[in-house]
């Protein structure tokens, strides 16, 4: 009589990765450059991030959210110091960040649907997460994104469903993008991590670090996050970077 054939080992999937997406705009209305940008961050490495970014705040006793556009008071002491943490947690491959440049005059806007400009701007965000974090991390992570709030992100949570369909053919996997949930800033720190270096960049393509009209401050911090990317220049792209990738696009349709 045969022994019975021993049960086969019970082997449990592996439970995937959880990456957080934190995104936001700049230069979207006056300027030449429209820029989006987003970090993409592991769950388990925010405690460490927001204990560097407490310790920072308590150190120059600052109060309230810290953005670009307030980076006047006390020369930009914090702005700096959070600008020079997220390429020091780059270095640490703790954080990756993403930004995606195009030139707004060259879009018609009237395609873009009837928002116009800020759907021009939706829609590149739509583009900015699609190749980055779902393209990127999708075959290995769950991804869970946040907008900073407003008109322009206000659709992506409408976009999930577009963002899982194209996903799965880009990383293999279904699903992948388990949540789209704007922010605010005020009350989200590593939206306010990504503004201080999204700003000083997108400051830089626009050549605002030339001008006369801004303050002396914000020309030394656009020059410093451009000179800690280690990039030759700002124009073209490398956006094959995982840890660190800069996208120049160009429209589909331009404008005739």
């Amino acid at each position: 009589m045969l022994s019975p054939k021993p049960a086969e080992p019970v082997t449990e999937a592996k439970p995937r990765k959880q990456l957080l997406y934190f995104c936001d705009e700049s230069s979207q209305s006056d300027d030449a450059y429209m820029a989006v940008a987003g970090i993409a961050v592991a769950q388990e490495a925010i405690p460490h991030i927001l204990g560097k970014m407490t310790t920072i705040r308590e150190k120059y006793g600052k109060q309230g959210e810290v953005k670009w556009k307030n980076a006047k008071s006390r020369n930009g002491v914090v702005h700096e110091a959070y600008i020079r943490l997220l390429f020091d947690l780059i270095e640490e491959n703790r954080l990756h960040f993403h930004i995606k440049f195009a030139r707004m005059d060259e879009y018609d806007h009237k395609l873009s649907g009837p928002r116009r400009k800020i759907d021009t701007v939706s829609k590149s965000f739509f583009q900015l997460l699609l190749h980055r974090p779902v393209a990127y991390y999708g075959h290995e992570a769950d991804i869970h994104i946040h907008p900073d709030d407003g008109n322009c992100t206000a659709q992506l949570k409408d976009q999930i469903g577009a963002l899982n369909f194209v996903g799965k053919r880009l990383c293999g996997k279904p699903g992948v993008v388990k949540i789209v949930q704007p922010r605010s800033s005020e009350r989200e720190p590593m939206l306010q991590l990504l503004d201080c270096t999204l700003g000083a960049l997108a400051a830089y393509r626009n050549g605002r670090h030339e001008l006369e009209e801004i303050s002396d401050t914000k020309k030394r911090l656009t020059r410093l996050a451009f000179e800690l990317t280690g990039w030759p220049d700002i124009t073209g792209s490398c956006y094959d970077k995982r840890k660190l990738s800069r996208w120049n696009s160009v429209p589909r349709f331009k404008k005739s």
